[in-house]
């Protein structure tokens, strides 16, 4: 009868410890998500301004708990890109094209990227064109350099953004810097 009895007990033992095994682990889930964020812009003529650091969080992408149970990530290439929205809809000096002059990003505790002029009417080599969706290898680099903050440490990236306008912009205008990221995300669902 002790015999039985100590079976029983090694038996309901051994079913508790595999339940709680399972549940430590989690169960692995993924979702590919594009999230874009969006930053209004605003400067004074011929002012060089700098705009307030903007955070941008893993849990605001995929929710608290998958952010919380990431176990990786990958970028997906395709679905990431950097836009500066709106210019093209302001009014530019008599003959010229608006332009943001030395447009620069830093993200994080990096050095400040300067990606040239973003204008309504590229012409030069340092100049890029407003309205356009941008994944040139620089400006793809930023949107990794997000990535990795997202998706590490603190799970957040702050942004910020510095340029010269060659008109006054304000909040009305409606002049969005948008950086689109796309990723999978790998994470970890506790039962």
């Amino acid at each position: 009868m002790k015999t039985l009895n100590f079976f029983a007990i090694l038996l309901v033992a051994a079913v508790l410890i595999t339940s709680c095994k399972k549940e430590d682990e989690g169960t692995p889930r993924q979702t590919t998500k594009t999230y874009t964020f969006s930053q209004t812009l605003v400067g004074t003529a011929e002012v060089k301004g700098e705009l307030q650091a903007t955070e941008i969080k893993l849990a605001d992408i995929i929710g608290v708990d998958p952010a919380k149970n990431l176990e990786n990530a990958q970028m997906q290439m395709a679905s990431s890109y950097l836009e500066i929205s709106g210019l093209s809809q302001m009014e530019a000096p008599e003959g010229e094209a608006v332009v943001l002059k030395d447009f620069s990003i830093k993200v994080g505790a990096r050095q400040s990227v300067n990606l040239g002029n973003c204008s309504t009417d590229p012409q030069g080599t340092n100049e890029f064109a407003a309205d356009v969706q941008q994944s040139t290898n620089q400006m793809v680099s930023l949107i990794q350099n997000v990535f990795t903050d997202i998706t590490s440490g603190s799970k957040s990236s702050m942004i910020t953004v510095s340029f010269t306008p060659n008109v006054s912009i304000t909040s009305s205008d409606n002049v969005q810097l948008k950086i689109s990221i796309g990723g999978t995300y790998h994470y970890l669902v506790f039962e």
